[in-house]
Order: structure tokens, then C-alpha cells, then sequence
């Protein structure tokens, strides 16, 4: 049985003459069978945080703590639908308002140590322990080192090939 990207003997299939369209669709391909196989799923969807939800988190975290008001003009959001959606996140202990030292008048929102893990378990696409179980039983230490290493060069190309485009060298 031949699995998908996988030669007879258990290695990489090989090309020597993909060109970049074959290239594209083969990533592509196996990009949607890793995917398929090794999405995080959660037992009970309801304890999976909302896309709105995972938005609010990352910008806070990539900003800091904000006023509401702060918050409604960085998120694009009319003030009068933040708000609940701050307070239902405070209540699920993924934020919390401390006083502005600045001004007392004031309340900043911010991360609970809650909030930074759902958040961090938000953003892994994959399940690692998934992945981990699979590398162990399946894929050698070099193998595991040359998937990762490939990936990362891919990476590194897309992310040059983006900055050119906006640079308007492409």
C-alpha cells in the first residue's frame, strides 16, 4: 500500500524535474491530507474559543492592555457590541479590567494567564500529540529533522516572495 507523498519503501517520492506547477499542487495535496489527518478537534466544540473571540485575544496580546474604547477602535467594532462580548469573555476567566495607573478614571482590558492558553492552544492548527505519536512510531529522527527543515525553507521562500510583491519587485 502506498501512502500519500511516500515511496513503496516508506521515503519521500522523489522528482528530480517537478516544475513550479506541480510543485504548487503537489504542496497543496499534501498540505489537505496532513490537514485532514491531523487537525486538532475538541471533544465538545462549544469549548473551542470563536474566530472573534481568538481575534480579540491576539490583538490584545500583540498590543497590550487597552480601554474598551481602545479596543472597539483598534477591533473596528461598534463600542455597544464589544462590550458583552468583553464581559462574557471576562466571565469565562479569558480577561480581566485593571485599574489605568495613568488615570483612575479608567480600566484597562487584558489577558488572564487563561486567556494566553486558550489562546496558544487557539492557534495550533494541528494536534501535536497527534503529530508527536505519529512522528515516534513512523518517522526516524533524520526524517522528522528533514520534513521540519523543508518546511521552514518553504516558509523562507514565500516569505521573500511576499516582501518582493510588496516592494513591487515581483
Amino acid at each position: 500500500m502506498r501512502c500519500f507523498g511516500l515511496s513503496e519503501t516508506g521515503g519521500l517520492a522523489h522528482n528530480e524535474n517537478m516544475d513550479e506547477t506541480t510543485f504548487a499542487a503537489e504542496i497543496n495535496d499534501a498540505y489537505r491530507a496532513v490537514y485532514l489527518l491531523g487537525a486538532r478537534r475538541a471533544a465538545d466544540p462549544r469549548s473551542i474559543p470563536s474566530p472573534e473571540a481568538v481575534a480579540m485575544l491576539r490583538h490584545l496580546e500583540q498590543s497590550g492592555p487597552l480601554t474598551l474604547s481602545e479596543l472597539s477602535q483598534h477591533l473596528q467594532r461598534a463600542l455597544s457590541t464589544l462590550s458583552p462580548k468583553v464581559a462574557a469573555m471576562e466571565t469565562q476567566g479569558l480577561l480581566t479590567r485593571q485599574p489605568d495607573l495613568t488615570d483612575a478614571r479608567r480600566a484597562l482590558v487584558w489577558l488572564t494567564p487563561k486567556g494566553r492558553e486558550v489562546l496558544d492552544d487557539a492557534l495550533h492548527v494541528l494536534d501535536r500529540a497527534c503529530l508527536g505519536e505519529a512522528a515516534r512510531r513512523y518517522l526516524s529522527p533524520p526524517q522528522r529533522e528533514r520534513i521540519v527543515g523543508a518546511l521552514r525553507d518553504l516558509h523562507e521562500a514565500l516569505a521573500m516572495h511576499h516582501s518582493l510583491q510588496r516592494q513591487g519587485d515581483a
